[in-house]
């Protein structure tokens, strides 16, 4: 029971980090897609980088967002409760 808790306690910080770290970079490549665009506008070569990067980064948000789900939490299990009845994945099968 203990593993399952302390794995618990990792994923729900790992989710937590997440849950900031997801917008922060959407925002932060909203704000070089403008750059870019910008640059564009303005015959800079260097604006494609710009929105490049900006897309690159927006595609891994994305994934990274529909991946966000913490599997241990759907399982039932939460840092501070104890676990009534945990199977395995092994288990399940």
């Amino acid at each position: 029971m203990k593993h399952f808790q302390a794995e618990a306690k990792k994923a729900e910080s790992r989710q937590g980090l997440l849950a900031f770290l997801i917008p922060l970079t959407l925002f932060l490549a909203c704000i070089g897609a403008a750059a870019g665009s910008f640059l564009i506008y303005n015959h800079e070569s260097l604006g494609w980088i710009f929105l490049v990067v900006a897309g690159v980064t927006i595609i891994l948000n994305f994934i990274a967002l529909i991946r966000f789900q913490n599997k241990l939490r759907a399982k039932g299990v939460f840092v501070n409760e104890e676990p009534a009845d945990i199977k395995d994945d092994q288990e399940q099968g």
